[in-house]
């Protein structure tokens, strides 16, 4: 595996520093800083955080030149390019290609809105972005209510095919309030069976479907409420659209039935005052009603804090509950194309990404073989072993599988390339303390850490700390029907837990641990 990163100017001190020590970033581990960005290739089967992740081992990095976050990434349908906005409103196409036998990540163009000359910058600050099932377009929403319409992969703007706010505002009927006053473009959706219709989603609640041949607006959907998310049914008949207060709605597309239609609201979570509802995914399966989900929509009094993707399938109801914010997620379909029922929903969070199987009773967990988070709890020491034998390193893999029966037996859904890289030549493993009181036994031989084993030692040092991992469990008949998910954890009950030295001997497969409570030295079995 190849990491490629485009240089700038250094420092003179950098420069000195890369002559005396030969220094070179080579890999990271663990989990990206703050990520803000997901997207996914169904057609790839690639994972993008900000730039970012397939198979396991297949991982490509490209960084901006512009010190800016990612806001948004996006996969143009069965190509190979993707293209990312950044917060100071850029946008950047990328592209996949081999070179001598390795595939590389490299930025191809970029491109920044202009708009008439002294538009103010609202006019073409990008709020929403949608890449047509053409490969060919790039529809961008923006903060004042345009949608402009660019070709790619060279960043063309065709003009002609702009729709403007005017445009929308004319075609609006009189009576509805604020027809004047639309705000910005919230989302961009193509009709999955019709590329020629998308619907238009602007903050104040209004949805327009627009004909992109005929250039005019067929449908318009008259949500009252602040629009947070909307998407297509598979079959183009509905459209689902989830908002501010807390509620979605269902409106029929096309025919007859759908212009007198009235808004019909569903509060999973009210009646009290709650959230809003920030992506809503509906899927349907084979055999039985559609998979819906959805997050937020908590009460905000009594769970404003939590941090919930609901899950809703036949009699099943679960409300995962995170333990950090939800950037987005999605959902991988089996099946040929991948078309079939809904296999397993993949979570990005602030500090860890989360893999729950959706095929399986109970919907468990997807061990992730990369982005693991070492700082599940915080680390507050480390400890490097070079060369283990294989003897201990056998049981330390049979201790781990015992402690991993808990997660689903499906394969990692995510397969995109092919991972090209040699075996490693050792068996290196790294150990880190953490504030809890664990201790955590990392595969380090290759470029992903892959977690081998976890040993608690509150139960050791005998704190009044509960030594169970208790991330799972969930009261029977409770409302909002929670459900911990994830192994990042901030908090530790009880300072004297955190383990300030380790100490591993290969040979004799002793450890040492030592913390505030004291020290202890166990063989490992």
């Amino acid at each position: 595996m190849k990491r490629f990163r485009r240089h700038g100017q250094e420092s003179h001190r950098d420069k000195l520093k890369q002559e005396l020590f030969q220094f070179n970033k080579t890999v990271e581990h663990g989990f990206p800083h703050q990520p803000s960005a997901l997207g996914y290739s169904p057609s790839l089967q690639l994972l993008a955080i900000g730039t970012r992740y397939g198979a396991p081992g297949v991982e490509f990095v490209g960084l901006h030149d512009e010190n800016t976050a990612v806001t948004q990434v996006h996969f143009l349908p069965f190509q190979l390019e993707l293209v990312t906005l950044l917060d100071d409103n850029s946008l950047h196409m990328w592209t996949l290609r081999a070179h001598k036998g390795l595939s590389e990540l490299l930025e191809v163009g970029r491109f920044t809105l202009t708009g008439p000359p002294g538009a103010p910058p609202s006019v073409t600050r990008v709020t929403a972005v949608l890449a047509h099932s053409s490969g060919e377009l790039l529809l961008l929403g923006t903060e004042g209510g345009h949608v402009f319409v660019v070709e790619v992969p060279g960043f063309r703007e065709l003009e002609e095919r702009n729709i403007s706010l005017d445009q929308v505002a004319d075609s609006v009927p009189d009576d509805y309030i604020g027809r004047r006053n639309l705000e910005h473009v919230e989302t961009l959706q193509e009709n999955p069976v019709d590329p020629n219709q998308v619907v238009i989603g602007y903050g104040r609640g209004l949805m327009v479907v627009w004909d992109l041949a005929g250039h005019r607006a067929t449908q318009h959907i008259p949500a009252t409420q602040q629009l947070e998310s909307m998407v297509w049914t598979e079959d183009g008949g509905h459209i689902l659209s989830s908002h501010s207060d807390g509620s979605y709605c269902r409106w029929t597309i096309g025919g007859e039935s759908s212009k007198d239609e009235e808004e019909k609201s569903d509060i999973p979570y009210g009646h009290f005052p709650c959230k809003a509802i920030s992506k809503i995914v509906q899927l349907p399966t084979a055999e039985g009603p559609p998979f819906l989900l959805f997050s937020g929509g908590m009460p905000r009094a009594s769970y404003g804090d939590r941090h919930c993707i609901s899950v809703i399938h036949n009699k099943t109801h679960v409300a995962l509950d995170f333990t950090s914010r939800i950037i987005d997620f999605f959902v991988i379909r089996d099946g040929p194309q991948h078309t079939g029922d809904p296999g397993a929903l993949v979570v990005l969070v602030e500090e860890e990404l989360v893999v729950i199987d959706l095929q399986t009773d109970g919907w468990p967990l997807i061990q992730t073989p990369y982005l693991v988070p070492l700082h599940s709890s915080a680390i507050t020491c480390s400890h490097h072993v070079s060369a283990i034998p294989l003897k201990l390193w056998d049981r330390l893999l049979s201790a781990g599988q015992l402690q991993s029966t808990h997660y689903s037996k499906k394969p990692w859904p995510i397969t995109g390339g092919q991972y090209l890289g040699e075996d490693p030549p050792q068996r290196d493993l790294l150990l880190t303390g953490h504030e809890d009181g664990t201790v955590r036994f990392w595969d380090a031989s290759g470029v992903c850490l892959y977690p081998m084993y976890k040993l608690s030692t509150a139960g050791v040092f005998h704190t009044d700390a509960d030594p169970n991992d208790n991330m799972n469990q969930s009261s029977e008949g409770e409302w909002p029907p929670f459900r911990k998910v994830g192994c990042f954890d901030p908090y530790s009950d009880d300072p004297r837990l955190g383990v300030q030295k380790i100490h591993l001997c290969k040979y004799s497969g002793y450890l040492t641990v030592a913390g505030t409570a004291g020290q202890v030295r166990s063989p490992l079995t």
